[in-house]
C-alpha cells in the first residue's frame, strides 16, 4: 500500500513537471483605442429647492482614448493567464442646462470638462480555439490623476476612490506573435457617481462602459 502510495506522489510530481516544461511564459505590448461615445440623454435636476439656482446635468460625450501597455502572458495550452498594466487617459463632458419655472429646461447649455488618468490592470483567463481567443477577467484600475472644470459650480464636491473595479470580455485573433482583439470593459461604478452639489449626488443611469479595439505583441 505504501509503495502504491509513493507510486501515486511521483506520477502527480511528473504529470506537474511535464505541464510546467509545456507551459510558456510570454512578454505582452499593447496599444489601443476606445471610440468616442455620446450616452442617450439621462440627465438629473440639481438644486430643485433653490430655482434661481436650478439646472439639469447630463453627460453629453465621452471623447475617444487610447491604451498603451505591458504584461505577462502565462500559457498552458490551450489555457491562459493574462495580465497587463495599461494606461488610459478618460475625457468627459458635461452639460449644465439652467432652467426656467416649472422646471422646464432652457435653450443655454454649459459644457464642462472633466479627465482622469487611469492604470487599468486586467487579470484574463482564456482559451484558445486555434487562431481565435476568448477571454474574459477582473478590471482593478487605478486613478492616479483628476482635473475637472465642475469645481466652478458652488457647492461642488467629489469622492473619487483612487481604486476602481469592473470587469472585461473579449475576443481576440492570434497569429505568430500579433494579437488583434477587441474587448468590453464595464465598470462597477455608474457615470458621475462620485460627484455632488450641495451634497446631492449626481449618479446617471447606465454603468461607466467602452468598448477597445487592440494590437498587441506577445514575444
Amino acid at each position: 500500500m505504501k509503495n502504491i502510495r509513493n507510486y501515486f506522489i511521483i506520477a502527480c510530481f511528473s504529470l506537474i513537471s511535464l505541464n510546467a516544461l509545456q507551459a510558456q511564459v510570454s512578454m505582452v505590448y499593447s496599444l489601443g483605442i476606445s471610440p468616442q461615445q455620446a450616452p442617450q440623454g439621462h440627465y438629473v435636476f440639481v438644486n430643485r429647492s433653490s430655482p434661481d439656482s436650478e439646472f439639469t446635468f447630463n453627460l453629453s460625450q465621452v471623447k475617444a482614448s487610447y491604451f498603451v501597455g505591458a504584461g505577462i502572458r502565462y500559457t498552458m495550452a490551450p489555457f491562459f493567464l493574462m495580465t497587463e498594466a495599461q494606461y488610459n487617459k478618460r475625457s468627459y463632458v458635461y452639460d449644465v442646462i439652467p432652467t426656467s419655472s416649472s422646471f422646464i429646461r432652457s435653450e443655454e447649455t454649459i459644457q464642462f470638462n472633466e479627465s482622469m488618468h487611469v492604470i487599468n490592470v486586467p487579470v484574463s483567463v482564456g482559451v484558445e480555439l486555434g487562431v481565435i481567443e476568448v477571454f474574459s477577467g477582473f478590471l482593478p484600475q487605478f486613478i492616479v490623476a483628476h482635473q475637472t472644470d465642475l469645481d466652478q459650480l458652488t457647492g461642488y464636491s467629489d469622492d473619487l476612490k483612487t481604486l476602481r473595479l469592473g470587469w472585461h470580455t473579449g475576443i481576440a485573433a492570434k497569429v505568430n506573435k500579433l494579437r488583434i482583439g477587441l474587448t468590453y470593459q464595464m465598470d462597477a461604478n455608474n457615470y458621475a457617481d462620485h460627484i455632488s452639489i450641495n451634497e446631492q449626488q449626481l449618479k446617471l443611469t447606465g454603468r461607466s462602459s467602452r468598448v477597445i479595439g487592440s494590437l498587441s505583441f506577445v514575444f
